[in-house]
């Protein structure tokens, strides 16, 4: 089973560099599998392996229970997919943030600077995902964030080597994410004034790994990838469909915050653009056209997380 963090794309849009923070969600969600406690230390002998089995692939049928990252799901493919349909992430809204400060960022950061402008953006953030976490009766811890500048590797419950340049390293274990300087698109803005929001769009998309992580439905997607073995395209339609999930989700979820701390017309504009995406990127490419799709429905998604089932979509949109 496999669970995990985000990595990046590296884009020339418009004749500058675009740091993307969308590709390989889902490759890099299974990376830290080992962030799960072994069954050795921490399953109780009283833990009852989760069966869906009995689970219509009617996403109006089937149930989601929350499942610790340890536990151990049974059932085939198609019961697991009728789970993840009607996950509890594919229904309701996002609240709306009535307030989201974030501090003046210049486009040459300090690392202090960086570090506040992360951090207010946490904050914006995990008013949405406390309320919507809440609202669905799942457990929800907020993520801090700690800058540092790699190889500088801070001290942390994740190993050294799982640390990387170009992305965050997001530690399950310790709920911290770890933020390389010069990462993401705000690293790559011109204008001061777009610089936070670009930030806050970046936090948003590696938020969805804690998402994902204390909702449990990572636990599903991994077990499903794992039942998939030796199907190496359905495997990888499986890892489009929940990444484009995320994608989404972390699109809606920068949507809901006052326009002043949103990413700017001008990005959103970029992200939207087919053109602005290489299909050939990353160990499972995504089409141009199914991203743009996903991240345009969770930019006008008004919060209502349904526009971003994509475990119900039909097959050419996650292709």
């Amino acid at each position: 089973m496999a669970v995990g963090c985000v990595a990046i794309l590296l884009l020339a849009v418009g004749g500058g560099l675009v740091v993307l923070v969308l590709d390989q969600q889902g490759d890099q969600e299974q990376s830290t599998a080992s962030d799960a406690p072994s069954d050795a230390e921490d399953r109780s002998e009283t833990d009852a392996p989760v069966d869906p089995t009995s689970l219509s692939t009617d996403p109006a049928e089937s149930e989601f229970e929350g499942v610790a990252p340890y536990d151990e799901l049974t059932g085939d493919a198609d019961d697991l997919r009728g789970v993840l349909a009607n996950n509890p992430l594919t229904a309701g809204s996002l609240p709306d943030v009535s307030a989201c400060d974030l501090p003046a960022t210049p486009v040459e950061q300090s690392t202090e600077e960086l570090q506040a402008v992360l951090d207010a953006s946490a904050s914006c953030l995990n008013s949405v995902w406390a309320s919507a976490m809440s609202d669905r009766g799942l457990p929800w811890e907020p993520p801090t964030v700690e800058v540092y500048t790699y190889p500088d590797v801070p001290n942390s419950t994740c190993e050294a080597d799982t640390f990387e340049p170009d992305y965050p390293r997001v530690c399950n274990l310790n709920n911290v994410i770890y933020w390389p300087v010069g990462y993401g698109v705000g690293a790559s803005q011109t204008d001061p004034e777009r610089v936070p929001g670009a930030y806050l769009w970046d936090l948003a998309a590696v938020y969805m790994s804690p998402v994902a992580w204390q909702s449990s439905t990572v636990v599903y997607y991994g077990t499903l990838l794992d039942t998939l073995e030796g199907d190496q395209e359905q495997a990888d339609e499986v890892w489009r469909r929940h990444s484009l999930q995320m994608q989404c989700l972390g699109a809606a979820a920068s949507m809901q915050q006052p326009a002043r701390a949103q990413p700017a017309p001008e990005l959103r504009e970029e992200l939207m653009d087919e053109s602005t995406w290489d299909p050939d990127e990353g160990s499972r490419p995504i089409d141009p056209a199914s991203r743009v799709h996903w991240l345009a429905a969770g930019f006008a998604s008004d919060g209502d997380v349904g526009v971003c089932n994509t475990w119900v979509a039909p097959a050419e949109q996650v292709a």
